[in-house]
């Protein structure tokens, strides 16, 4: 019996001294970060090269272009999670070519070439916007998009193209899963801008729990996507598909993380005996603090 209760003490103090030492030394999750590169289909090799990552990269696949069922399926085949790029209306009229969706269309028409542009590209688990900074504006479109995606299970990136953008706020009126993008990691296409935002990522991703960054498959953003690996370690962020930071189950832990459970939800048996009881151990630790 004595030995018993000796190892009942022993255990609770083994769980009260974890507990106490990670208030003096907060011990923080790992932060967790979405790569997603846009405008994939179009090259070729440049999508190929993007494919072949290393890592739990998004690939976002434009559709009806010359490449993007080719790369879409070697790109499963490979672990990577696929994005539809829908092209979406814009305010400097760049063309956006075959299934773009524009401002003015009805809502039949939208969501015909909505769903075309899913059934041509295989595998997708979510959709971004390609350009969009006019639409996305736009209540009523955004309305029709997320009522869509959400009908189908897919989430959605709001690439906030536009700062008065609708998009986020109707996914979550309707509770789609969705996130925005945190960081464009290649608007200024040289090594050393590129690496700066890659950094910039990593540390949100470090600090918030979670961050999602968007790039294209350029050669100078490849070039440091191949070598983000030890960047990973150093920062301590976990590199996840996008779909795994939509999820409100699979949010990411941001606060300190305590290694013992609370004091309340211990077992009764851990409790030992006097003279070492645990209300005087604890108002001792009260005492010390």
């Amino acid at each position: 019996m004595l030995k018993l209760i000796a190892n009942r003490f022993a255990l609770g103090a083994a769980f009260l001294f974890l507990a106490t030492l990670s208030l003096s030394h907060p011990i923080f999750a790992q932060g967790h970060l979405a790569v997603i590169i846009d405008d994939i289909g179009y090259n070729l090799a440049l999508g190929k090269r993007t494919v072949d990552l290393s890592g739990d990269f998004t690939l976002a696949v434009l559709p009806f272009t010359p490449h993007g069922i080719e790369l879409a399926e070697r790109a499963h085949r490979r672990g990577k999670e696929i994005m539809l790029h829908a092209p979406m209306s814009n305010r400097h009229n760049y063309p956006l070519g075959r299934g773009g969706l524009i401002s003015g269309m009805q809502r039949a028409e939208f969501l015909a070439v909505l769903r075309q542009n899913i059934a041509n590209v295989p595998h997708i688990k979510g959709v971004n916007n390609h350009m969009g900074s006019l639409l996305t504006e736009q209540v009523e479109p955004m309305r029709w998009l997320m009522e869509e995606l959400k009908n189908r299970q897919l989430y959605f990136v709001d690439s906030r193209t536009s700062a008065q953008t609708q998009a986020l706020i109707m996914a979550e009126k309707i509770q789609l899963p969705s996130r925005r993008r945190d960081v464009f990691l290649d608007d200024e296409r040289s090594s050393s801008k590129i690496k700066y935002q890659l950094i910039r990522a990593l540390k949100l991703a470090r600090q918030r729990g979670s961050a999602i960054a968007i790039g294209h498959p350029y050669p100078e953003t490849l070039a440091e996507l191949e070598r983000l690996q030890p960047l990973l370690e150093q920062y301590d962020v976990q590199l996840v598909k996008a779909s795994q930071l939509m999820a409100p189950s699979s949010a990411i832990q941001q606060s300190n993380a305590c290694i013992a459970p609370p004091i309340n939800l211990w077992p009764q048996v851990w409790v030992p005996i006097d003279p070492f009881s645990l209300d005087l151990v604890l108002k001792s630790l009260k005492v010390a603090h």
